[in-house]
Order: structure tokens, then sequence, then C-alpha cells
């Protein structure tokens, strides 16, 4: 008997089919009334009663309402919850509680319906209420993408400058800025348009979640920027003044020899050179190197804006340095003499000579005596003792102290003397050959005779 009871799985699953079926047949005949629900949302009325006393609200709990009606059983599907309408009366409110009636109204499909429907517990939607506040903000420009090369941002318009924006007291306070965003990729001419204002809390986040409640008076914003072309130019320092007797300016050092600069290319093409004249700028009297502050912005043309560095005020050294003395030794052998007679001879008396030359100890070490092109004229001079001028040839880096010189022995040359008396031996042994053939000639006529 126990495993009859236990083990008839099948006939229990066949008597479930039957009870159900059976269930299906008795309702599909007799078709009772059942009550049924919808969730439906609720509209809220007469929004400007609260407008005008410059409030706004926002619903606590559920923003639908348990609608209940009574169906038969076979048109339950048919019923939607689109086929009531709930909604809330801010006039009616409860200013204490907040609360608001729910009422119901049935737009379609009443004649399906046994009974009027009415609300759930709860009966009432509850709202809080806020004070509305107006606000302005300044509209700031925010870029998205890098220009193309060679270019950088301008200035931008927007228009307008500032916008209003309104909404609860609470959510206006989370706002610290107004701004718009667009994208200038790869941009090389000027970029417009409009854009919708976005809000940004103290910390430069944007706000994502103040919802409809907050509005932007006046829609939105139309924006140009302009796109400059940068251009490097080179700095000119106009240096006034003279340093101290035994000093020399050597330059300005500064670490911008050069700055970019962006402008419209009309502007540009005029610009090949910046011109620094500042009355710091002076060297009178020094004796050290001069530090002086220059702020770039005074001497760029308005219509141009400094792209690098990015600090216009820079530091520019004037360099100052001692100069040094130093004597060279020459070989007066080495000097080359100019304008030589031939039928002389030019003997150096001294075997060297010193040659005293004033500079920057680092030019004076990069120089030797076989740089100066030593040289020296004799042109004109007769025999005997002379003292002639040494010249050499210096850059505009050296100074000669003191032009040196030596003496020259002129002599008639030695080659030039044995000539002149072996030609005259010659010529005389000539005329007594000459005389002697004569006289042997006269002799032997004499003897014809």
């Amino acid at each position: 008997m126990k495993e009859k009871l236990t083990k008839n799985l099948g006939i229990k699953l066949i008597s479930l089919f039957c009870a159900f079926f059976l269930w299906l047949a008795i309702v599909n005949v007799a078709n009772p009334i059942k009550v049924s629900t919808r969730e439906v949302p609720v509209t809220i009325l007469n929004e400007s009663v609260l407008e005008r006393a410059n409030l706004t609200y926002e619903i606590e709990g559920k923003e639908t309402a348990t609608v209940s009606f009574r169906v038969r059983t076979r048109d339950d599907y048919r019923i939607k919850a689109t086929d009531f309408y709930a909604y809330a009366d801010l006039t009616e409110m409860y200013d204490v509680t907040g609360a608001i009636p729910i009422r119901v109204e049935v737009v379609n499909n009443n004649q399906l319906l046994e009974s009027v429907p009415t609300v759930r517990s709860p009966e009432v939607i509850r709202i809080k209420t806020e004070e509305l506040q107006t606000k302005e903000f300044e509209v700031k420009a925010f870029t998205a993408g890098t220009l193309a090369d060679g270019y950088e941002r301008g200035t931008v318009t927007v228009v307008p400058s500032t916008v209003s924006v309104k909404g609860p007291t609470s959510l206006i306070g989370q706002i610290s800025a107004v701004g718009i965003q667009f994208n200038i990729e790869g941009a090389e001419s000027d970029v417009s348009g409009t854009a919708t204002p976005i809000y940004f809390d103290a910390n430069g986040n944007e706000l994502t979640d103040l919802g409809a409640s907050v509005q932007t008076l006046g829609g939105d914003v139309s924006y140009t920027m302009s796109i400059l072309k940068v251009k490097e130019v080179p700095l000119d320092f106009v240096v006034t003044g003279e340093v101290a007797q035994g000093y020399r300016y050597t330059g300005p050092q500064t670490e911008a020899s050069a700055i970019q600069v962006a402008g419209l290319k009309s502007d540009l093409a005029s610009v090949s050179t910046i011109t620094v004249q500042d009355p710091s700028l002076s060297i009178n009297g020094a004796t050290e190197d001069r530090v002086c502050q220059i702020d770039l912005r005074d001497f760029v043309d308005s219509s141009l804006t400094i792209v690098s560095p990015e600090d216009p005020v820079i530091d520019v050294t004037l360099q100052v340095e001692p100069l040094t003395e130093r004597t060279f030794t020459a070989d007066t052998s080495a000097i080359v003499l100019e304008g030589t007679n031939e039928n002389y001879e030019y003997t150096p008396e001294e075997e060297e000579i010193e040659i005293r030359i004033r500079g920057l100890k680092e030019d004076l070490d990069s120089l030797s005596v076989d740089k100066m092109n030593l040289r020296a004229s004799v042109s004109g001079l007769q025999p005997g003792e002379h003292t002639v001028t040494a010249q050499l040839q210096l850059d505009d880096a050296f100074e000669l102290m003191e032009v040196p010189s030596f003496t020259v022995t002129v002599t008639e040359g030695a080659d030039r003397s044995q000539e002149a008396s072996a030609t005259e031996s010659a010529d005389t042994a000539e005329e007594t050959a000459a005389g002697a053939a004569r006289g042997t000639d006269a002799a032997q006529a004499g003897a014809g005779d």
C-alpha cells in the first residue's frame, strides 16, 4: 500500500493537469470578476503655482500610483496602464506635509471595467519644495584637441559673454563655473560655431547629475576662436655706453636669443627681428657683468602674442671682461722687408723684437707670431743705419700697445763690387793687348819700306 502511495508520480501529474484544465474551463464559462491593479505614472499639474512663489519641487518616493479596479477575468489582459490618467494638482498640496491627493481618470476601455478605479494606499504623492535661485555666470571657453603644427590658439569670443542659470538653490550652489567646449583638432584657420553651456564644480569637474530642474536661460552660446600662425623671431639688444678703461664688452647673454610670437600671417610678414632698446641696457663705466630684467611685452607689437618663453620677463647679462696684456717675441729675420733695392743688402741689427698686445685672455691664447704677418718698409733707404717700424696685421679683438721698431743696416751688395772690379780689369787687359798689336803692325810696315 505504501508503495502505491509513493510511487504514483505519473498519476499525480495527470491529476494536476486535469485540475488545471477543469479550472480553466470553469473560468472561461463563468468569467468571474477579479480585482486587478496597474502602475500608472503621476502627472503634476499647475506647476505655475510654485513658480509664482519662486519655488521648485522634487518628488519624494514613488512617482507612480497603484490603480486598483474590478474587471472580468477574461478582460483583464486588455487593460493597460495607459488606459488610466493619474494626476496630482499642486493647488491641493497640504503645506505642512507636502502631500497632494492623487486623482485617477479612465481614458480608454472604460466599458471593460466593473468598478470605478481607485488609488491604493498611499493615495497621495509627496513633494519637497525649495526656493528657486537665478545666478549669473561668465561663460568660459574650453577646447579639445590639438592645433596643426605651427599654429597657436588666439582669442576666443563668446556671445553672450554671461548667462543666467536658474534652478533650486541647493543645486545652483554646486555650480562654480559655466562654460562651453568645442573641438580644435588639426585647425589651421578660425574656428566658430554654437555650443550648449555645461556646468562645473569648484574642482573643475563637469556636473552631469543636476537634472532638468537646472536651466540656462537664453539657450546656446556662439563662439569664435582665432587661430594664429607661429614664427620664431631673433632678439636684437641695443646696448649703450662704454666700459671702463682696460675692460671690454663681449655681448649679451640670455636664455632667449629668439622668441616665438603668434599672430595673423599679415602681421607676421613684416617682422624679421625684435629690437630691444631699454635704458637699463647700458655698460657705461662697467667693470663687471651687469644683469638687466627686460619685459619682452614692451617691445612686441600689440597685434602679436608671445608664445615662448612662457615668462615674458627675462634676465639679460651684459658681459664685461678685463683685458690682459701679453708680450710676444719675434725673430727679426722672419720679418718681411718690403721695398728693397737689389743693389743693397739689409741686415737687422737686433735678433728679436718684442710686441706688446692687449686683449681678452682666451683671444691672446689663440694668437701667435705666425698669425701677425710681420713686415717692414725699407723703401728708399740709402746705405747706412736706419730705424724701421714693424707692421703687423691684427683683428679687432686685439690692441697694439706700442709700435715695435728695430735697426736695419743698409750696405752695397758685395757681389756687385767684385763684378765691377773684374769688369774693369778685363777692360784694361783688352786695351793693353790692342796697343801691343798695333805696335807690332807698325814695326812690320817699317821693315817693308
